[in-house]
């Protein structure tokens, strides 16, 4: 009602309100709409787009199956995996630009960038590239090998888990290939590293040149152009923290502290002046380390056949430590047990890990509050403090600490809850150094992981020890990503809900959504109902190797929040409560698995092609200049060809031209004209209508299902206030007057596909689905905007609609009055469940407009409808 007059029609009112549009816009003429080739070639070029892309995401997720320990594999299979790689992603980017009229030539840039950049790490030569020397905070994971393992760990432990750890910077491994070039020590290292690279090397063969090389890195010159980026980075550092700041200098080899430990076999340097002569030559020390005789020997044994390696060096604040030691994650003597192992002592952690002080031994529970079994204090006569000027000196530890215990039940307490944090995000037991300083703060020095043998042995018990716990779940669900995590339930059903998630918990939802993205770093495994290992989830849960099983049918019915688990995502089995010799039979396994060259070969190369940054496409950075990767090239591309099939409808008068549209018949109003591209209208139908029977299209007719829901669509016309049509009438879009929005309803359809464009009044809607047997390409894109009325209630229809799609699974972004909604990478079952959720959502919210009077009607009807109370709506 109008000033107490009854609106007519929908179709009359828009009408209206393009005459009025045009008088407050002076009479101008809307812009022209680019004209799109027909909808069946647009159709089919998309599939086009999903045929390429599957190519190349089908060979990522059996590079990444190679890396479980369950395959064996030689390079070969890997050169002709990524060239095999290499064409998928090229002939995507092919495809999209056909689709889309030649629109993103910059891929092509792109793509040839990261090839480059394949290529050199296929060659192992990435550690010759970048910069030579970089700040902790600037480092990313495609600095990972040019900072070697130490100094990676730094950087997520930093950036990731917000730990504190010592300020600093890092001399690359470009800078060490610069000071072999400068120092003309490249001939002596090739000779090296290919001698290094027989199998049968003997470490008395290669003596004479492990020593030259050990000697001139020792006595090597710097280039001015690197000691004048060190001066520059030293300035900063003591700009920052003061001129007193002193230094510790540590090697990061490129495989030191990953996999292996490398513990004790290269050089430190701690305590150094903020001087760049003593910091170049504390620098020298730790690169000649990488030749020392015993480190040689290392290499020998745990990488035979293997010649190439470089070192970095981080240069780190040195902490005036008060109290500094270790912390086990298990207890090697006992892995399978729940205790964890601090062993501590006054003063600088280089008198505990070198044996050069009595130390105090601290045993404790894993589970908060991290209570102590045993304990066993000794006298703590003597321990090494900082020497003023440089280095570190023996002294007697003050007067009434001898005896006193190194750390309180409040330091243990915070000790552990951080050790366990680093144990959940490498996913195995850690080996971690840390000092506290005069003022209590905790600082991680570095995490490693903890050594654990004897895994056959373990494997003969495992079988019997996992008779004594219950199963919760036998053989369900698919594995997204293997292994083997526990920790307490914590359920998500929305977005919001993550806010909240608890290190070490088990996340547990109805669907898989890449913005659990957020809290990886903190799960111990993930559950889904629903979902396929796919997804774009599966892909960041193997990046970040947290265990996932998806598809558990029910398993929100069986768990509930703060529920203790363990999930075997191997084979396939959920345990009530927490099974130490699962988790300890893990660790030992994954160690094995790793000491093979071409798994870890491969983890590089799959750390370059398949991360995934642009995980949100309705963030601001998802643009082709942002794609690190080839799977973000595979990601922008698919969400680019759905855009450009949801564009397809503007051109509504093209449309009618160019194929017969027939009128759907339907007990609502709606108005919808069918155009069939292809097996979305059953094949019998003679008439000039179509009736409901006859849509064969089924993510048509699942939306349909969910329009025609007893009590979602109401037909009576709405009550609002002339201000408010007045103002609807003023903020039309212009798309709505003569774009997008305006004409007729259509519905293009094929037999798996939907893009429907709906105008009723001045509520404007466009849904396009794919719903198919293959779960990754199924998605579903939902747009709406407008309302007759002002736009507060407009804007919390919106919000409404948004908290509705988030619950309901979507990736929603809104705007004022406008809502966009993205879901995917579904089952068609799910896809078909979500439409009909979709259609209702249509339908209840059409005129609910003028209901949102008020912030608390937005949570009442979005309540009532998630209830299924659709009636709401006649009780105002």
């Amino acid at each position: 009602m109008v000033g107490g007059i009854r609106l007519p029609g929908d179709v009359f009112l828009l009408e209206i309100i393009k005459g009025i549009k045009k008088i407050f816009a002076g009479g101008k003429a809307g812009g022209d709409v680019l004209a799109h080739p027909p909808a069946a070639v647009m159709f089919e070029r998309f599939k086009d787009v999903l045929d390429c892309n599957n190519r190349a995401l089908e060979i990522i997720a059996d590079l990444g199956e190679k890396l479980s320990g369950d395959y064996i594999f030689d390079n070969q299979y890997i050169y002709d995996s990524m060239k095999a790689l290499e064409d998928a992603v090229l002939q995507s980017v092919h495809a999209l630009n056909t689709l889309c009229g030649n629109r993103y030539q910059e891929l092509y840039g792109i793509y040839d960038r990261l090839t480059a950049h394949l290529h050199i790490v296929m060659a192992g030569r990435e550690d010759r590239d970048g910069p030579m020397v970089i700040d902790l905070a600037d480092i990313s994971q495609a600095h990972s090998v040019m900072v070697g393992g130490k100094n990676a760990h730094l950087a997520q432990i930093q950036k990731d888990l917000q730990l504190k750890v010592p300020e600093g910077f890092v001399i690359t491994t470009k800078a060490y290939h610069d000071l072999m070039d400068h120092n003309d020590l490249r001939k002596d290292l090739d000779a090296f590293e290919s001698a290094m690279d027989d199998l049968n090397v003997d470490a008395e063969a290669i003596e004479s040149l492990r020593e030259r090389l050990e000697r001139g890195v020792a006595a090597a010159r710097p280039s001015s152009a690197f000691m004048l980026e060190l001066e520059e980075k030293l300035n900063a550092m003591k700009a920052l923290l003061g001129p007193e700041v002193m230094l510790a200098i540590r090697s990061s080899a490129q495989e030191e502290d990953m996999d292996f430990s490398f513990a004790g076999q290269f050089h430190t340097v701690l305590n150094v002046p903020p001087d760049s002569a003593a910091v170049f030559q504390a620098y020298l020390a730790v690169a000649a380390s990488l030749f020392g005789k015993k480190a040689v020997r290392y290499r020998l044994r745990v990488f035979p056949g293997e010649g190439h390696m470089s070192i970095a060096a981080g240069c780190y604040r040195m902490i005036d430590s008060k109290t500094s030691g270790i912390v086990y994650t298990v207890d090697p003597a006992d892995p399978a047990g729940d205790a964890m192992l601090v062993v501590s002592s006054w003063g600088q952690g280089q008198a505990v890990v070198e044996g050069r002080t009595s130390v105090d031994t601290f045993y404790l529970k894993k589970a908060a509050p991290h209570t102590i079994v045993e304990q066993k204090i000794q006298a703590k006569d003597t321990g090494l403090y900082l020497k003023k000027g440089g280095g570190l000196e023996a002294r007697d530890v003050p007067e009434g600490l001898t005896g006193k215990p190194s750390l309180t039940h409040e330091q243990l307490g915070r000790l552990a809850a951080k050790a366990l944090q680093l144990e959940n995000y490498y996913r195995r037991p850690q080996d971690v150094e840390w000092a506290i300083d005069g003022k209590g703060d905790i600082y991680i020095l570095q995490s490693r992981p903890l050594v654990i043998s004897d895994a056959a042995a373990q494997q003969v018990s495992l079988a019997k020890a996992l008779k004594n716990y219950e199963l919760i779940v036998a053989d369900m669900g698919s594995v997204a990503q293997q292994g083997i995590g526990a920790g307490p339930v914590y359920i998500v059903d929305t977005s919001q809900d993550l806010e909240g998630f608890p290190d070490g918990g088990v996340l547990v939802s109805r669907r898989d959504s890449s913005h659990f993205i957020r809290v990886m770093h903190k799960a111990s495994a993930i559950v889904t109902e629903v979902g396929t290992p796919v997804s774009h989830m599966a892909t960041l849960c193997r990046e970040f190797q947290v265990p996932c099983l998806v598809n558990v049918e029910g398993i929100l019915s069986m768990v509930e929040n703060g529920m203790e688990i363990t999930i075997d995502a191997e084979d396939r089995q959920i345990y009530k409560g927490r099974v130490p010799e699962l988790l300890a039979f893990k660790t030992a396994v994954n160690l094995n698995v790793a000491a093979a060259k071409e798994f870890r070969i491969l983890k590089r190369l799959l750390d370059t092609v398949s991360s995934l940054k642009l995980v949100d496409p309705l963030m601001d950075n998802f643009v082709p200049e942002a794609c690190e990767t080839y799977h973000d090239v595979l990601r922008f591309v698919h969400e680019k060809a759905v855009g450009e099939l949801v564009e397809m409808g503007r051109d509504d008068r093209r449309l009618l031209k160019d194929y017969r549209a027939l009128p759907l018949e339907l007990p609502i109003p709606a108005g919808i004209l069918v155009i069939d591209i292809g097996g979305g209208i059953k094949p019998d139908v003679q008439d000039d209508k179509v009736h409901l029977a006859a849509i064969a299209s089924m993510p048509f007719r699942a939306l349909l299902d969910g329009m025609l829901t007893p009590g979602i669509w109401r037909t009576g016309a709405a009550n609002i206030g002339f201000g408010d049509f007045i103002t609807s009438i003023v903020n039309v879009p212009a798309d709505a007057v003569c774009g997008q929005y305006s004409g007729h309803n259509i519905a293009i359809i094929s037999r798996d596909y939907l893009n429907l464009s709906l105008r009723f009044g001045y509520h404007f809607n466009i849904i396009d689905a794919y719903c198919s047997d293959i779960a990754r390409d199924n998605h579903i894109y939902f747009r709406f905007l407008g309302g007759a009325t002002d736009i507060t209630k407009r804007s919390r229809r919106a919000r409404l609609i948004a908290m509705i799609l988030e619950a309901s699974g979507f990736n929603v972004g809104s705007k004022g009055d406008i809502v966009t909604g993205r879901s995917g990478n579904m089952p068609k079952a799910e896809i078909m469940r979500t439409l009909d959720i979709l259609g209702r959502v249509v339908g209840f919210t059409r005129q609910l407009d003028v209901q949102m009077y008020s912030d608390e009607q937005v949570d009442r009807y979005a309540g009532a409808f998630l209830s299924g109370d659709y009636n709401i709506m006649d009780r105002g």
